[in-house]
């Protein structure tokens, strides 16, 4: 039996995976929200309306209409005293209160911000400006800054004759000799654990005293003395001692070095030069010399030494000061290194924008020519065609102008001097990742293979001999081709069978058993079931198994009989045993299918066929009544008399006594069996 297959086409909005402003399963929809749409801080979001995604707004408190444009005027900010309201899910808010105030709507002064309560006490803002501490322990009063005397309120805090001292906030217990711990209650052991500090080793002597063996380096009842090592010190030359652990080390001046700082440190081997400016370093006891390059001085060869200090340059010049030399800067008119000739560029002899250039030994004038001119004062054209090689390339035909010349360039090239190829290939003409070879005038598309056309721009169709089977469908590809299968098959061609009982759902439903055939599957279906996915129920009613004025109800792979007043049993064919109402005192009466008898499920507190007599619940097993309550025997149940102290149907609940908080003055109340005690605090 084949089955029958359903295709069911699910979409999802996946927002994350597509490129900002899209949406859908591939990316095929605009992203309706648009930065703008929602007015006054309205949030944009997206809904599906027949598959097509739409856009609304949620707005604020205060604002109301599709892009959140009415402002609503009955709305009234619930936050006061400055107070700002924040929007919630399921139009609920919060308030974020200005500096100073508090409470759901802002409406409380914050009476905790001046931190009243001290010692760490917690500060909590009560109405009508007041406010509460709650004190840590060894704290107490309106601020928390009454010290509690625990020695006085808990006599007994310390053991074994231990004497407690009062301290802020706290206590200590100062014990016997015999005894430690907090609360002195442990018995003292002298070198358990060991008092010795820093390795020392604790040597127990009598029952509470002990003697501490130090390392070497240390002193001291515990070894808690680091012995100085430096009054004995071999430092040397300005060095500091440093003490250490049972020694000491030298921390030397910067030009000496070694274990007690006896030996010289070289300052030219260090990797930084102490001489600037290529000065040569040369080592000393407890110094250098630096052998400075000529036109530096000083101990590191930092100072420029002035070469304009005699002043070499004609009168009316300034003197440029360099390193071992100087420059004279003339004034206008005059020449030379000194600045002692005349100028001969000050008449302008150089023609065509040529630059000018003074002799610095006779004073004479010598004009650099521009490109395209010559002569002795640059006045003469040179005719660049004609005095050397073709200034055009790759066969560009030359002519002159004035100062220059023009190229008349062949097909494919171009620039000034016909050098550059014009590249076919700039405008990137092949495609689908064609490569192109730039020719002159033309181009050529080497194409990448499926593909073919004078710019690459055709797929060849691969599909014409395709080896798709069993009626698959060829999509052409780049060079190749896939098969499309019907849903009965799979593989490369569709020549492999698809096991549909293989697939993560079933296609045989109520627990049917899938067998796989060629192009298909069967369904071997449970009792009860039918149908070629074994979705029909049989319908086991269909022969009229209950008696006649019955009612049958179809199950699965059964049925009921419902049956009309006074019948019974699994085919409603026995007389009804219950009719006659035969149960007391509200028990549920059951018919037996089998046999037509009636059973009675008795109520708590009753017994018997027909649930007439009753429980005597306080004789029957262990004392119902908790706490040594006693109990009394009534029709259908039982009632407690409680001890003092107990409450409830089985005396089972404490009444707490410090529950109503009877001790004043932050006493300590302890609750008893019927009665309370008191812990007062001291001067209460």
């Amino acid at each position: 039996m084949q089955s029958q297959r359903k295709r069911v086409t699910i979409v999802c909005w996946n927002r994350r995976r597509c490129s900002p402003g899209f949406l859908g399963e591939y990316c095929q929809h605009k992203d309706p929200c648009t930065e703008g749409y929602c007015l006054n801080g309205g949030k944009c979001t997206v809904i599906t309306m027949a598959r097509v995604p739409q856009r609304g707004c949620v707005c604020p408190l205060g604002y109301s209409g599709v892009r959140c444009e009415l402002n609503d005027n009955n709305f009234d900010n619930p936050c006061t005293n400055g107070g700002k309201s924040l929007l919630l899910p399921n139009n609920q808010y919060k308030c974020q209160c200005a500096h100073g105030w508090t409470g759901h709507h802002c409406e409380q002064e914050d009476t905790c911000l001046s931190s009243p309560c001290a010692n760490g006490g917690i500060c909590y803002t009560l109405p009508n400006r007041e406010f509460s501490c709650t004190c840590p322990p060894g704290y107490h009063g309106p601020h928390c800054l009454n010290d509690t005397d625990e020695c006085v309120s808990f006599p007994s805090l310390c053991k074994n004759e231990g004497v407690c001292l009062n301290t802020p906030g706290s206590y200590r217990c100062n014990c016997q000799p015999r005894f430690t711990g907090l609360h002195c209650e442990m018995i003292y052991v002298p070198c358990f654990p060991s008092p010795c500090l820093n390795g020392g080793t604790c040597r127990q002597m009598t029952d509470t005293t002990y003697v501490c063996h130090c390392l070497p380096g240390f002193n001291g009842q515990n070894c808690e003395v680091n012995i100085d090592d430096c009054p004995n010190h071999r430092c040397q030359n300005g060095a500091t001692c440093m003490d250490g652990v049972n020694t000491y080390n030298c921390q030397c001046p910067p030009e000496w070095t070694g274990q007690f700082c006896t030996d010289d440190v070289d300052e030219c081997s260090l990797q930084l030069n102490p001489c600037q400016n290529g000065g040569m370093c040369r080592n000393t006891l407890n110094g250098y010399n630096c052998v400075c390059l000529n036109g530096w001085a000083g101990p590191d060869c930092s100072e420029n030494i002035d070469d304009c200090a005699n002043n070499p340059c004609t009168a009316g010049s300034t003197c440029i000061d360099g390193v071992a030399s100087f420059r004279c800067s003339c004034p206008p008119g005059k020449a030379g290194l000194l600045c002692h000739l005349d100028d001969a560029c000050t008449s302008n002899p150089c023609k065509m924008g040529a630059q000018c250039d003074t002799n610095p030994v006779n004073g004479k004038f010598n004009c650099n020519c521009p490109s395209g001119y010559k002569g002795s004062t640059c006045a003469e054209d040179i005719d660049e065609c004609v005095i050397g090689p073709n200034p055009c390339e790759h066969g560009g035909s030359c002519k002159n102008t004035v100062g220059s010349f023009t190229c008349n360039c062949t097909p494919g090239y171009t620039g000034p001097r016909c050098e550059q190829n014009i590249n076919k290939c700039g405008s990137n003409p092949c495609q689908n990742h064609a490569t192109c070879l730039d020719l002159n005038g033309d181009y050529i598309c080497f194409c990448m293979a499926g593909f073919n056309g004078q710019n690459c721009e055709v797929n060849i169709d691969d599909c014409p001999n395709h080896r798709c089977q069993n009626g698959a469908t060829c999509m052409d590809g780049v060079n190749t081709y896939n098969c499309q299968c019907p849903p009965e098959w799979t593989g490369q061609f569709c020549t492999d069978d698809v096991d549909e009982c293989s697939l993560q759902l079933n296609p045989c439903q109520n627990r049917g058993m899938c067998r796989n055939t060629l192009n298909g599957y069967n369904c071997v279906c449970v009792n009860g079931w039918a149908g070629p996915d074994c979705s029909e129920n049989i319908d086991d009613c269909a022969n009229n198994p209950c008696t006649a004025g019955s009612t049958c109800i179809d199950g699965v792979a059964s049925f009921r009989c419902s049956c009309p007043p006074g019948k019974a049993g699994l085919l409603c064919h026995l007389d009804d045993a219950c009719t006659s109402n035969p149960c007391k005192m509200g028990a549920q009466c059951d018919t037996n299918p089998v046999n037509g008898k009636f059973n009675c499920n008795c109520p708590s507190g009753y017994k018997g066929s027909t649930c007439a007599e009753d429980i005597d619940e306080c004789v029957i097993g262990p004392n119902p009544c908790e706490h040594g309550g006693s109990c009394k025997n009534t029709v259908g149940s039982f009632t407690c008399n409680c001890t003092a102290g107990y409450t409830g149907p089985r005396c089972e609940q404490n009444i707490n006594k410090c529950g109503s908080n009877p001790c004043q003055n932050h006493a300590t109340c302890l609750d008893l069996k019927g009665d309370y005690i008191c812990f007062c605090m001291a001067g209460t």
